[in-house]
């Protein structure tokens, strides 16, 4: 559909008066007003080949998206199958509000050539999650600017995911701190495969289990005992609500949550626990399915967290419908069960999540960000500062009560410094072993 825009009135009106003074005044400025005329046709008539070689636009798009570490890159290629050119489009793109657009420009003027092609670049800022890009609009006009195009949609968009990255750091002093304190799995006999000690028969042992040699030098029976195959079973349930995307990007609490989580998965991964992730937030719950162990249970859980995303739809997190997603896949044996998510507001609720679970033997953790630890207050301007931190410390204030709450109700709370938080985990699985 075409429209005039506010220049069309004001061309018709020069063009009427050029024409009353070619019929009244002047007969030598007929060939004038016939020359408008012909170019408001003419521009109209361009406008409608315009808009047909827009809606015959092949689009061809790839995106390279990996982890957080990295920016996304979107490419945009539009072919034009037709002879008529596009000379004059201004496009639109769409994407979420989260989302940084580094490089690109949301929106510009592009032309692409008959039997030709024109290629837009974007480049994002990567966050953890899944996000959706789009849609591309383009709106055709004319070159004097008479006559405007509805918005075409020629690419509806396209999500994609980012998978959070394990922090170096944090990884090397995870294994440095169990190394140096001594929080090592123990080894213990009982039914396995690898090889633990050597005790003396005992009636109803093995035949297939005796050391000869031992019998041969001493005259006395001996057994091999197998190494008891000991692990532990973890499972991360990350609140992805609205209330975790607030404060800088990358730095909010869901991705620093996220970034902690891929962490101790990968060092839990190399010491053959048992791993799985749930993400929870106003839309849903995603589930990573059973505990799986090593390398199987690490892509599980980073392509679960890869799964993050903010809902704007919906008032709070129904914690109801995360247990009973949970309970068909939870082992029969104790697990460790960490929820990341702020006490605040759906504190009952967060209770009684963690009671349930509680009662059925697991160990429970609340791993709750504290507000106070993600301070931005040095980026904004110096007017707003004392307004963030007073807010600030209001949150920070009702943050700290729901952890009281939750502490004086029996529940384990971690509420330390984003630096503390994956050693404090560790610390808590590996002294149980």
């Amino acid at each position: 559909m075409i429209s005039p825009t506010s220049r069309f009135s004001a061309y018709m009106a020069v063009t009427a008066l050029v024409i009353s003074v070619a019929l009244l005044l002047d007969p030598g400025a007929l060939p004038v007003a016939t020359t408008l005329l012909a170019l408001e046709v003419a521009m109209s008539f361009h406008l409608w080949l315009s808009m047909g070689a827009v809606e015959r636009l092949g689009v061809e798009v790839s995106i390279d998206a990996s982890t957080d570490r990295e920016p996304v890159t979107i490419r945009i290629r539009l072919v034009n199958r037709g002879f008529y050119p596009i000379l004059l489009a201004e496009y639109s793109l769409g994407y979420e509000p989260i989302l940084r657009l580094e490089k690109g420009s949301k929106a510009g003027i592009l032309m692409a050539p008959s039997r030709g092609a024109a290629e837009l670049v974007f480049v994002f800022g990567a966050r953890v999650g899944i996000h959706k890009v789009g849609p591309l609009t383009l709106a055709v006009r004319d070159f004097l600017g008479l006559f405007k195009s509805q918005p075409i949609v020629v690419w509806r968009g396209s999500s994609f995911r980012v998978i959070p990255s394990t922090e170096a750091a944090v990884l090397k002093r995870l294994h440095l701190y169990t190394r140096s304190s001594g929080l090592v799995r123990s080894r213990r006999p009982g039914e396995g495969i690898e090889f633990y000690d050597v005790r003396d028969y005992r009636s109803g042992d093995e035949l297939r289990r005796v050391v000869w040699r031992i019998y041969a030098s001493r005259q006395k029976l001996a057994v091999w005992e197998a190494e008891r195959e000991s692990y532990q079973a973890i499972v991360y349930i990350v609140n992805s609500s609205r209330d975790m995307w607030t404060g800088a990007p990358k730095a909010t609490p869901i991705e620093h949550s996220a970034r902690v989580i891929a962490s101790i998965a990968r060092y839990a991964a190399s010491r053959g626990y048992l791993q799985a992730a749930v993400v929870v937030n106003e839309c849903g719950v995603w589930v990573s399915g059973a505990p799986a162990y090593g390398r199987q249970g690490l892509a599980r859980v980073l392509e679960t967290l890869a799964s993050v995303g903010i809902c704007m739809a919906g008032e709070r997190v129904d914690w109801s419908k995360t247990l009973a997603n949970m309970i068909p896949l939870l082992p029969r044996e104790r697990i460790f069960i960490f929820i990341f998510t702020k006490t605040t507001p759906n504190t009952e609720q967060l209770l009684d999540l963690a009671t349930k679970l509680s009662t059925l033997g697991h160990r429970v953790y609340i791993v709750a960000p504290l507000t106070a630890t993600y301070d931005i207050s040095h980026r904004l301007p110096q007017k707003l500062t004392e307004v963030y931190r007073a807010k600030q410390l209001e949150v920070a204030t009702e943050e700290l009560k729901g952890v009281e709450l939750l502490r004086k109700a029996g529940m384990k709370v971690i509420a330390v410094s984003p630096q503390l938080v994956a050693q404090r985990i560790v610390q808590a699985i590996e002294l149980s072993s």
